[in-house]
């Protein structure tokens, strides 16, 4: 079936911020006499709302703090690294071929909004290209423990799509009609659980410590790339 909708996650994905968490991690780990940072930790983390994420850091830590604590201490020390963030290879380009073949788009990140703004604000280059279509972690859209890996995100960028969609006079795109770019486990969980199919681009210094289960490695709607600079869209 072909793609009709593309719909991205963003940090270590479309941006290169998953190394801003982890000397942020780092940072604060020294701070408590513990470190350094588990990639297989940081591994289970990526892809989870931001309170479930330092929830599991915290319990494998044990640095004596709530995850609200954490989260706030966390937002401190990265608040000057975020200007750093730049995008990933392939992503422009990419969203340069979708906007020629008239595929919309839009953004699915468990990112809240204060960090979203703070790591996109010197990027209006790449996320222009949404126009708009951007929904965050902490969007009241999706309810208490409603993020990934739960399917709900993804609902709720395709019906930003697909509002626009129907205001154009364009047919309604189905869930399985879309195209889900992701870099997290937790992410291929939640797209393949919202019926989409699933582009996974791993960082390869984490795929090492994924523990990924049999029916995602060999599920025939997951593709695996090392970048999206190996996407060529009309094979989708």
């Amino acid at each position: 079936m072909k793609t009709k909708a593309c719909l991205f996650d963003m940090d270590g994905l479309l941006i290169d911020s998953e190394a801003v968490y982890t000397e942020s991690t780092n940072i604060i780990l020294k701070r408590y006499n513990k470190g350094p940072f588990s990639m297989k930790v940081k591994a289970q983390m990526m892809g989870r709302p931001g309170p479930s994420a330092a929830r599991l850091f915290l319990d494998w830590s044990g640095i004596p703090m709530e995850p609200t604590e954490y989260l706030m201490e966390q937002r401190v020390v990265q608040r000057e690294m975020w200007s750093r963030v730049q995008p990933l290879p392939g992503a422009l380009e990419l969203l340069k071929s979708l906007e020629q073949l008239d595929v919309p788009a839009a953004v699915a990140t468990s990112s809240d909004t204060h960090n979203f703004q703070l790591k996109t604000a010197h990027l209006p280059h790449l996320f222009t290209w949404f126009k708009g279509k951007i929904i965050r972690g902490d969007d009241p859209r999706l309810g208490p423990g409603r993020g990934k890996p739960a399917p709900d995100i993804w609902f709720e960028a395709l019906k930003m799509i697909n509002e626009e969609q129907m205001a154009s006079g364009k047919p309604e795109i189905k869930p399985e009609e879309c195209l889900v770019f992701e870099d997290s486990l937790m992410g291929v969980q939640s797209a393949l659980a919202a019926n989409m199919k699933v582009v996974w681009v791993p960082d390869p210094l984490i795929l090492p410590h994924f523990s990924v289960p049999e029916e995602i490695a060999s599920h025939p709607d997951v593709i695996t790339l090392n970048s999206l600079a190996e996407v060529d869209i009309t094979s989708f």
